[in-house]
């Protein structure tokens, strides 16, 4: 790997237009209106129509720049990449519908050491099309299990670039505030693959095994928006707009049909919370972290 080159990159541009048929669709993807919810008016808004509105994690579907990380010039060991971290802030609702321009880039490289590999940084602002008003911004955090050692012999590892996050404060010394449940469906895989991400790898048992893993898992970003819509229905009275920010480190695969248990500290208006795949006792979603508006139509200005 060169960081330099990584961080210089120019990154694809992308214009996307959504539907409310879409808006409907991610929803579904991500679990909600499940069961005796369907007959809930606070969450048909997200999965009906006449009174839509989009979920926060949405932006995660828009503007996808294509596993650019594949490319021959990237000199990446992309086969040993994995999705390490996500965080998003957001400035404006999200519309149910609309067209959308995702700018991105390489902010930031981290080298490792040789047996840990390197980690980088990717931003992704996504802009109203029509008015060019900023909608959200995002990082994700790629592990390059393979990148590694990049940095002089002898030397301290590098660290190239801003960083993308401040360092998460230590955990509340108490048990959880709130605990929630919630069931991750056996084809949920199948439902988010219509709108991102079509690797075999969430399908297909064989290329799972190849992977290493025994069998399909969920998609890290699904379970990414299984617990945002969590924190929507429990902390924000079902509305979307008060979640403000959303971070959370992925430790483990989620598999369909496993049950997720989600723990959450308040602390005045931000969330802490990690999250456990209950069959296996095993933590799946870490180091998790929640920004909530007050009020639903008070955004602050981007930073």
């Amino acid at each position: 790997m060169d960081p330099q080159a990584l961080l210089c990159r120019a990154l694809p541009t992308v214009s996307q237009a959504w539907s409310t048929r879409d808006t409907i669709l991610y929803a579904l993807a991500v679990g909600a209106a499940l069961g005796d919810e369907a007959q809930d008016e606070q969450q048909l808004r997200f999965v009906y129509e006449a009174q839509l509105q989009a979920l926060p994690t949405l932006c995660a579907v828009l503007g996808d720049p294509g596993f650019w990380m594949r490319d021959a010039d990237c000199a990446l060991d992309w086969r040993r990449l994995v999705h390490g971290e996500e965080s998003v802030r957001w400035f404006q609702q999200l519309p149910a519908q609309g067209e959308v321009i995702a700018r991105h880039r390489v902010c930031r490289v981290e080298d490792r050491g040789t047996e840990r590999g390197a980690s980088f940084v990717v931003e992704r602002l996504l802009a109203d099309a029509a008015t060019g008003q900023l909608l959200s911004r995002a990082w994700s955090t790629v592990v390059a299990r393979g990148d590694g050692g990049f940095s002089p012999p002898g030397g301290p590892l590098l660290q190239l670039g801003e960083p993308a996050e401040a360092a998460l404060t230590p955990w509340p010394a108490r048990a959880a505030d709130v605990v929630v449940t919630r069931p991750i469906l056996a084809h949920q895989s199948l439902l988010y693959r219509q709108l991102a991400d079509p690797n075999p790898l969430h399908v297909e048992p064989a290329a799972a095994r190849r992977a290493g893993f025994e069998r399909p898992i969920l998609h890290g970003m699904c379970s990414f928006g299984v617990l945002a819509l969590v924190v929507v229905n429990t902390f924000c009275n079902a509305r979307p707009a008060r979640l403000a920010a959303l971070r959370m480190r992925f430790t483990a695969p989620l598999y369909p049909g496993e049950t997720l248990d989600c723990a959450f500290w308040r602390e005045g208006d931000q969330l802490r919370f990690r999250a456990t795949a209950r069959e296996r006792q095993v933590v799946v979603l870490n180091h998790g972290w929640a920004r909530l508006h007050p009020a639903p139509d008070e955004f602050r200005n981007p930073m």
